[in-house]
C-alpha cells in the first residue's frame, strides 16, 4: 500500500490550520442537538419548506445524526429509513443498490444537490462509492415523484445535499483504522469570507477485504463554493469526484473465487447554480450540470472478455420559476433539457435528448391545510413522450399536534440504453429493443403522524400501494438458440405499511424504531417480486452517557426474501452495530476539540448475505481520532 497516498489527506491540514479562527462546532453532537434539527425539506416541492406542509412521505437524515452515528457512506445512513431496502453484494465497495416500497433500483431516482447521478446504461446507481464527505443532510421522498423529476422516480427520490459553508472558517482532520486492513483519512475546511462561502473536503479509504482479491481503494474530493449576490441571491459551484479500484473476488458466487478480476470506477460531477429572488413575488433558479462516469472491468483469466469499458455522460439544464401570491399560493414552472450519452466499448454508443415542462401549485389555507398539485410532460428522443400528474395533501390538527397526510401520483421509468440499444450476437436478434415503452405506475399513500409529550414522542404510520405496468423484462424470444430480448411484458403491484416511533425521554437519549411491511406480487407469474423482505425492522439509539461521551447502537432485523422460482427463499438476518465517541476535555492553541471514536458493525458475527452468494462482513471494528480547528 502506498503510504504517501494513504496519508495524503493530511496535507490539507496545514492549509486548514491557516484558514482562520477557531471553530466552535462540536465533532460529535448530543441527542438533544439531534432533536433540535429543523425539519425543512426541499426535494418534495423544489422549494425549502417545513416538513409539516408536505403531503408525501419524507424522511430527513440531518448532519447531526450522520455525525452522531459515525456513518461514513450514504448507504449506511439509508438503512434506518422506513420503506427503504439497501442491499450490498458482499464487502465494502461492492455493488450496493437501494429499493423503495417494492420499486426496483432502476425505479428510484438518485440526486446529488438535485443533479441526476444514475447510470444511463444500466439505469441504477451504485452507492458503494458515495461517501458522506461534505454532506449536510439526506432527504428521502417515498412515492412517485415523476411530476417534479421525470423518469425513474416511481418508488421515490433520494437527494444528497452537500454542505454550505457557514460562520468563521474552520477545519477538521479525521484518521481511523480497523481490522480487514481498513484505513480511512478525511479532512475538510468550511466557512465564510466576506461574500464567499465554502466547504471543501477530501478522503481516502483503503480496505483489504475478507477474501483474496476483495480489496477496495477509494479517493474522494468534494467541494462547494458560493458567492452572495444582492437581494439574497447566490451563485454556487459544486463538484464531486471519486476514483475507486476494487477486486471482484468471485467468478460467479461464493466460493467460486477469481483472483484477478478487478473493476475501476471514476465519477465526476460539476454543477453551477444561480438562485435569485427578483421581487417578493418572484424568484428563479437556473442550474447547469455535467455528470461523467467510467467503469472499466478486467479479467485476464477470461479468454472471452478480458476487458470492458463503459462511459456515460449527462448534460443537464433546468430552470425553475417560483411565483408567490403572498403566503397563500406558490406556482412553480419548470423547464428542463437533458442530453444523455452511453458508450459500451465495442458494442454500442448512443445518445438521447429529453425536453420537459412541468407546473406545480401549492395552496396553503388557514395555516393548517396544505394542498399540492402538479403535471409534467417529458419528450424523449429514445422512447417518445410521457405525461404524469401528482396531488398531495397535509392537514394539521394543531390542538392535538396531529398531522394527516396523503398523496396520489403517476410515475414512469425510461428504458435504459442497454434495454434500448444492446446489439445482436448471431444467431440471436439484438437484446436491445428500440420499440420499448416506458414502464408506468400509479401509486397512493395515506398516513397519520402524532406528536406527544412536548414533542418528545413522535408516532407515524402510512399505508402505501403501487401498481406497475409495462414493466421491461427479459423475454425468451428464440428457445432453440436460447435468445432473449427486452420487452414490455411485466405487471406487478406492491402494498404495505410503514410505521415509525421516535422517543426522547431525556435530553441525552434518543431512540427511534422503524418497521416496514411490504407485500409484492408479479401479476404475470403470481410470485413475489425478487429480493423484497416482507418484514424489516430498524432500531437505533443515541445516548450521551456523560458530558462528551456518546454511545450509539443499531439493530436491523430483515425477513426472508423470494429469489426465483424453484429456489429457496433467501434467509433473514439480524445485525447489531454499536459505537462510541468521546470529546476530550481540553483545548490547545488552534485545536478546539479532539474526539476519539470507535464503531463495530455486525457485533454478533451474524453469518448472512444481503445478496445470495455474496457473504457480508463479519465483525468490523474501526477506531479513530478527529481533531477540529
Amino acid at each position: 500500500m502506498n503510504g504517501m497516498t494513504r496519508w495524503g489527506g493530511l496535507t490539507i491540514l496545514g492549509w486548514a490550520m491557516a484558514a482562520g479562527p477557531v471553530a466552535a462546532q462540536p465533532a460529535t453532537p448530543s441527542p438533544s442537538e439531534v432533536q433540535r434539527a429543523e425539519p425543512v425539506v426541499i426535494t418534495a416541492t423544489r422549494l425549502e419548506e417545513p416538513l409539516e406542509q408536505i403531503g408525501g412521505s419524507v424522511t430527513i437524515i440531518p448532519e447531526e445524526v450522520l455525525r452522531a452515528q459515525e456513518y461514513r457512506t450514504v448507504e449506511e445512513a439509508l438503512r434506518s429509513v422506513p420503506g427503504v431496502d439497501v442491499q450490498r453484494s458482499g464487502s465494502l465497495g461492492k455493488l450496493t443498490t437501494v429499493r423503495i416500497r417494492g420499486a426496483a433500483p432502476t425505479q428510484v431516482q438518485v440526486l446529488v444537490d438535485g443533479v441526476r447521478v444514475k447510470s444511463t446504461t444500466t439505469g441504477d446507481f451504485d452507492f458503494a462509492d458515495l461517501s458522506l464527505d461534505d454532506v449536510e443532510r439526506i432527504e428521502v421522498v417515498r412515492g412517485p415523484q415523476s411530476t417534479l423529476y421525470g423518469a425513474d422516480a416511481i418508488g421515490g427520490v433520494i437527494n444528497i445535499i452537500t454542505k454550505r459553508g457557514r460562520g468563521a472558517p474552520s477545519a477538521f482532520v479525521d484518521v481511523e483504522a480497523g481490522n480487514y486492513d481498513t484505513f480511512r483519512e478525511r479532512a475538510g475546511v468550511a466557512g465564510t469570507l466576506g461574500a464567499w462561502n465554502f466547504s471543501l473536503g477530501v478522503s481516502r479509504l483503503d480496505f483489504g477485504g475478507q477474501f483474496p482479491n476483495d480489496d477496495h481503494r477509494l479517493t474522494s474530493v468534494n467541494g462547494r463554493v458560493g458567492y452572495a449576490l444582492p437581494n439574497r441571491g447566490e451563485l454556487a459551484l459544486l463538484g464531486r469526484y471519486s476514483d475507486a479500484d476494487r477486486g471482484i473476488p468471485f467468478r460467479t458466487v461464493f466460493p467460486d473465487f477469481a483472483l484477478h478480476r478487478t473493476q475501476a470506477d471514476q465519477f465526476a460531477l460539476v454543477s453551477l447554480e444561480w438562485r435569485q429572488p427578483w421581487a417578493a413575488f418572484y424568484e428563479h433558479a437556473l442550474r447547469l450540470s455535467r455528470v461523467e462516469g467510467t467503469l472499466t472491468f478486467r479479467d485476464p483469466d477470461d479468454r472471452f472478455q478480458q476487458r470492458s469499458r463503459i462511459e456515460t455522460e449527462r448534460l443537464e439544464a433546468d430552470w425553475l420559476h417560483h411565483v408567490h401570491l403572498g403566503t397563500l399560493d406558490t406556482v412553480t414552472l419548470g423547464l428542463e433539457y437533458r442530453r444523455e450519452e452511453g458508450t459500451n466499448e465495442g458494442l454500442f454508443s448512443r445518445a438521447t435528448d429529453t425536453r420537459a415542462l412541468f407546473l406545480q401549485n401549492e395552496l396553503r389555507l388557514f395555516d393548517r391545510l396544505f394542498l399540492t398539485g402538479g403535471i409534467r410532460h417529458d419528450d424523449n428522443s429514445g422512447f417518445g413522450d410521457a405525461t404524469t400528474a401528482r396531488a398531495a395533501v397535509s392537514y394539521l390538527l394543531r390542538a392535538t399536534d396531529t398531522r394527516l397526510k396523503g398523496s396520489w401520483g403517476e410515475g414512469f421509468r425510461a428504458p435504459t440504453f442497454n434495454e434500448l440499444f444492446f446489439p445482436a450476437f448471431a444467431p440471436c436478434p439484438s437484446f436491445g429493443n428500440p420499440d420499448l415503452r416506458p414502464e408506468k405506475s400509479e401509486s397512493w399513500d395515506a398516513g397519520v403522524e402524532q406528536q406527544l409529550w412536548a414533542r418528545r414522542v413522535r408516532l407515524g404510520a402510512t399505508y402505501f400501494r403501487n401498481d406497475f405496468r409495462d414493466l421491461v423484462q427479459t423475454a425468451l424470444v428464440d428457445p432453440v438458440n436460447f435468445c432473449f430480448q427486452a420487452q414490455n411484458v411485466g405487471r406487478a403491484r406492491s402494498q404495505g405499511v410503514e410505521a415509525e416511533v421516535s422517543v426522547a425521554p431525556t435530553d441525552t437519549l434518543l431512540v427511534t424504531l422503524a418497521y416496514t411491511y411490504t407485500d409484492t406480487e408479479d401479476r404475470v407469474t403470481g410470485q413475489p417480486l425478487r429480493r423484497f423482505p416482507r418484514n424489516r425492522w430498524a432500531l437505533s439509539a443515541i445516548y450521551e452517557v456523560l458530558r462528551g461521551l456518546t454511545l450509539t447502537g443499531e439493530l436491523f432485523v430483515v425477513g426472508s426474501r423470494f429469489e426465483a422460482t424453484g429456489q429457496p427463499r433467501s434467509p433473514g438476518y439480524t445485525v447489531v452495530n454499536v459505537g462510541a465517541a468521546y470529546r476530550l476535555p481540553w483545548r490547545w492553541g488552534p485545536l478546539s476539540e479532539v474526539a476519539l471514536h470507535v464503531k463495530v458493525t455486525n457485533l454478533l458475527d451474524e453469518d448472512y448475505a444481503e445478496v445470495p452468494g455474496f457473504p457480508a462482513l463479519g465483525p468490523h471494528v474501526v477506531a479513530g481520532i478527529r481533531a477540529t480547528f
